[in-house]
């Protein structure tokens, strides 16, 4: 949100994640970085956000990313986030930080990114014990695969997470859908809603199903759904206790 190619696109497309919360019965919506284009942009689009998320009812966890950074001038520290509602939980601990919803029995883990560099690792410091309920960690970065040559900035190496100790990984930064599971660990890229649609009038998210009774207890797939006001949702997730 917040940028100059389509400002009204990105609001309609915020309204179809957060309608796509309610239409999918989502217990929570994951943002896993970059809701913003950048630290300047106006108060107005800041307070649509927050209004919109209130709308969603439901726990609402941002993590920040490259392009909204957690720093000394994050535009997180602005007044429309002062008093923002209460579903609305922004992940601030730059070394990481677990958010427990005890009521879907449910931990999220996630460490804001203050510096877009090499030197910042977006999975450093993930707990390494569980304590019986479903663990969910969000990071922001580049996942480097086995033959990546390049150093990227915010690095995710594939041991990185083959050794979580959670049940699911959401990612954000690269704007496709990619599923980057290792070693039994669930991982995927939802990729942004505009952008991991190939459809201009609908929006793509990730729905992530946490069931224990299932036989295989993490489910990821990507739904679409009308954009708001087109003719023809980044992350709800559905965690079945």
């Amino acid at each position: 949100m917040g940028d100059d190619w389509d400002p009204e696109s990105a609001q309609r497309a915020l309204t179809a994640v957060v309608d796509g919360v309610h239409t999918l019965r989502g217990d929570a919506l994951l943002i896993a970085g970059d809701v913003f284009d950048n630290a300047r942009i106006s108060d107005a689009v800041l307070e649509f956000f927050v209004s919109e998320i209130a709308r969603a009812v439901v726990p609402t966890v941002v993590l920040p990313g490259n392009h909204d950074l957690f720093d000394a001038s994050s535009l997180y520290h602005r007044s429309p986030f002062s008093d923002s509602p209460d579903n609305l939980h922004i992940i601030s601990g730059t070394r990481g930080q677990t958010l427990t919803f005890p009521e879907l029995t449910l931990e999220i883990w996630g460490r804001a990114m203050d510096s877009h560099t090499p030197a910042f690792r977006p999975l450093a410091g993930i707990p390494s014990k569980r304590n019986g309920q479903w663990s969910v960690a969000m990071a922001h970065g580049h996942f480097h695969f086995l033959d990546d040559t390049e150093e990227r900035s915010s690095p995710i190496r594939p041991h990185e997470i083959a050794e979580a100790s959670c049940d699911y990984i959401a990612l954000g930064h690269w704007e496709r859908f990619e599923d980057v599971s290792q070693n039994g660990v669930t991982a995927f890229y939802s990729g942004s809603p505009m952008g991991a649609s190939p459809n201009r009038g609908n929006v793509a998210v990730n729905v992530v199903d946490l069931d224990p009774q299932a036989s295989r207890a993490v489910v990821v797939s990507q739904v679409e759904l009308p954009m708001a006001g087109a003719s023809s949702m980044n992350l709800p997730i559905a965690a079945d206790n």
